[in-house]
């Protein structure tokens, strides 16, 4: 493995430009998405707080990956979440990328209807259904 000389910054690469699909990168430091669970409940839309947490981390030329969005009411695996299938739900998404846009960056929403809405019902006790299920397949085994 070759080594660097001394003079030159050991992660050079981070800081220089990146071409993806579309958009130029002013460096390869891109915000993973993370779900933040902070949308307006009830309706699950973006509000004030998401624009402003996202805009706080936008960098000039860089790209934000913005949270889990369910596109059907249906596809919700976390409270709180927002979506992105109603009219509200999109108009909160409008303040949010201009947020990001505020400070020249670029932005993509992460976009999904997840298997956690199969898999986390809870019934009226407030447990996992699929929990008991397994608990209940142990215990005649």
């Amino acid at each position: 493995m070759a080594t660097l000389p001394p003079s030159e910054p050991r992660f050079a690469p981070l800081f220089e430009p990146l071409r993806l699909g579309p958009y130029t990168l002013s460096h390869r430091v891109v915000m993973a998405p993370l779900t933040r669970m902070r949308a307006t409940v009830p309706g699950n839309a973006p509000n004030a707080l998401n624009a402003q947490y996202y805009g706080q981390r936008a960098t000039p030329g860089g790209l934000i990956i913005a949270e889990a969005s369910q596109v059907l009411a249906t596809g919700q695996g976390m409270p709180a979440t927002p979506g992105i299938h109603s009219r509200e739900q999109v108009e909160g998404w409008k303040g949010v990328v201009d947020a990001i846009h505020a400070r020249a960056d670029a932005c993509s929403c992460s976009c999904g209807t997840w298997g956690a809405s199969r898999t986390r019902r809870t019934s009226r006790a407030g447990r996992c259904r699929s929990r008991r299920r397994r608990s209940r397949r142990r215990a005649t085994r």
